[in-house]
């Protein structure tokens, strides 16, 4: 059981993670393929994505069917051909996207140093909220290591961006809110331990950037204005990186299955102090 524990742990954590690096990729992506697209490359999202609707997503649904999953309300074949085929024209999209991005073109000229160059990039994105979902699922064992894992996340969230060269203001605009949701985060797992726990911290994760995206967006604004050079908050691509790296991490603990380790019914008033 604490094997299981562990791995869905882990899961779980990465699952979010991914989620938060996610969007900065397909913004990339999107970005590197606009330039390459062509009619060409519609019409193989489309044969694709076809092949997609009308055979693979009805044969996984109907192996799905077979076990205890309830059976979705019937739809026209009309109906169900056009969003199936939307869906899947969507996916082959973002694959494209992504495939491009990192490829860095259809040629593949430089696909080996920009594939280097994705990979750092996902582990910048990646490496704080995987690391802060952890302390969270640590934040009702004992003190030493709630808070061994709570200083971890935000050490390794300091060291992160030192090792990828940020500079100064990325590493504050970063390490702050980042501790805000850590504490939150902690606070609301050891009030409530549940289904709902990890929607409840979306909720706080996404309260807290938002309340920092909009304070700091206003110094910002206000520096702008008051034409100060020597001091910036953010550049402008860097806040609405930041807003796309926020919202990934809040959908991720959103769309991630519900995490809930093994843990006896009643505990005892020893393991309640401890644990509280």
């Amino acid at each position: 059981m604490p094997l299981r524990s562990a791995s869905n742990g882990f899961f779980f954590a990465l699952w979010v993670a991914v989620c938060a690096a996610a969007p900065e990729f397909l913004w990339q992506g999107l970005f590197s393929v606009f330039g390459h697209f062509s009619l060409t490359d519609a019409a193989a999202a489309l044969l694709i994505g076809a092949i997609l609707a009308f055979f693979v997503e009805p044969v996984l649904e109907r192996v799905r069917s077979l076990g205890d999953a309830p059976a979705h309300a019937e739809k026209s074949p009309a109906f169900a051909a056009c969003e199936a085929l939307s869906f899947a024209v969507v996916a082959v999209c973002v694959h494209e996207a992504i495939t491009v991005y990192v490829a860095a073109s259809h040629s593949n000229e430089h696909a080996g140093e920009n594939l280097a160059k994705a990979v750092a990039q996902a582990l910048q994105w990646a490496i704080t909220p995987f690391f802060i979902t952890l302390a969270w699922m640590a934040a009702r064992a004992p003190s030493w290591i709630a808070w061994s894992a709570a200083a971890l996340a935000v050490v390794v969230s300091f060291v992160a961006g030192v090792i990828f060269g940020w500079s100064a203001h990325v590493l504050l605009t970063s390490v702050i809110p980042a501790t805000c949701v850590l504490i939150a985060g902690c606070i609301i797992v050891r009030e409530q331990w549940d289904a709902s726990t990890f929607r409840r911290c979306a909720r706080a994760t996404g309260v807290i950037a938002l309340a920092w995206l909009v304070l700091t967006g206003a110094l910002q604004l206000v520096l702008w204005l008051a034409h100060v050079q020597a001091f910036r908050v953010y550049e402008r691509s860097e806040f609405w990186s930041d807003l796309r790296f926020y919202i990934g991490w809040v959908t991720g603990l959103l769309v991630a299955p519900a995490y809930v380790p093994d843990a006896p019914p009643h505990a005892s008033g020893d393991d309640r102090h401890v644990r509280r």
